[in-house]
């Protein structure tokens, strides 16, 4: 922001200040304005008054003459207004940005010299990478065997991060770094270490991510742990018991369930054959107090159908008594 000077010489003063810088938030490529007021604060009338930018900064271009001379203030208190526009590059840096001016003004005789700075901030878009997820192949390696370290990294924040590139420090032979480029907005990639494991124990090491964004380089730093084997553990063989063991104890399961429930049908056919005189003379009983005539033809179809039941619920009895 410009600083208002207000110097009176033999009755000379300007002064410059700026008005306004539109739009507030100037973004990574794009345009704005910046508006500044030439005003005479003095009593005498200066012959010239010129404004001049003086070597602003390479990523902000600037469509207006560098140096704009301002027609005559012919009274106190008068002013004239400068625009100029003026547009980020677009690998222009994100912070603050100064632009040094000069305001001159006086008769041919003599000049008066004042400098200014106008202050613009321009914003960014800030990357944020992390590790989305480790895969390590096989999980459980012996020593000697090749081992595949996969890293998959995210970038979460809103700008766009360039020049990824990872670097596991571990104590193998094989790659330590691989590059992935650019990671924009809402992005990830993988990275692939290979690697042969040649020493056998716990091993941690670290992992750094570097990067730069619109606000510069960035680093993350984590660590990865890695178990080598002396040799290879019998994982396969200790699953396959445990699900031979639950296989057998299912079948056992199965067997006492099945054998109550033949049980329980036997004893409820049972308790229908002991029970069934009962019922036949609670009916007959019933039946007998009231008059019912059937025809002989009647009274055979209804013998034939009992005896039927009768010799069905032997042959099911006998069926579960021999199993």
């Amino acid at each position: 922001m410009i600083t208002s000077v207000n110097a009176l010489n033999a009755g000379y003063c300007v002064t410059a200040e700026v008005s306004d810088i539109s739009p507030s938030s100037i973004g990574i490529g794009e345009e704005f304005t910046v508006g500044v007021q030439i005003e005479n604060c003095g009593d005498e009338m200066p012959e010239y008054v010129s404004f001049e930018l003086l070597n602003p900064p390479t990523d902000i271009t600037i469509k207006e003459p560098l140096v704009i001379n301002i027609s005559k203030l012919y009274y106190g208190n008068s002013e004239r207004f400068i625009t100029y526009h003026m547009k980020t590059t677009e690998d222009a840096s994100p912070g603050t940005h100064v632009i040094k001016t000069r305001l001159s003004y006086g008769r041919s005789e003599f000049s008066i010299i004042k400098n200014y700075n106008i202050t613009i901030e321009v914003i960014g878009d800030k990357a944020e990478l992390s590790i989305a997820s480790v895969k390590i192949d096989p999980v459980l390696p012996v020593k000697g065997e090749t081992v595949e370290l996969t890293l998959r990294i995210e970038n979460t924040g809103d700008g766009t991060a360039k020049s990824v590139s990872v670097y596991a420090d571990h104590p193998f032979q094989g790659l330590k770094q691989s590059f992935i480029g650019a990671l924009d907005s809402d992005e990830d990639g993988p990275v692939v270490l290979t690697f042969i494991v040649d020493e056998v124990g716990e091993f941690e090491f670290p992992v750094t991510i570097s990067y730069y964004d619109d606000f510069g380089d960035n680093e993350i730093k984590t660590n990865v742990s890695l178990n080598v084997l002396k040799k290879k553990s019998n994982i396969g063989g200790i699953i396959f018991a445990i699900l031979i063991l639950a296989a057998f104890g299912w079948g056992i399961y199965y067997f006492i369930k099945t054998k109550k429930s033949k049980d329980k049908i036997i004893q409820q056919l049972l308790q229908g054959e002991n029970s069934k005189p009962e019922k036949l003379e609670e009916t007959t009983e019933k039946t007998s107090k009231k008059p019912i005539k059937k025809s002989h033809k009647e009274k055979e179809e209804r013998e034939k159908k009992e005896r039927r039941m009768s010799e069905f619920k032997r042959e099911i009895l006998e069926k579960y008594k021999n199993k």
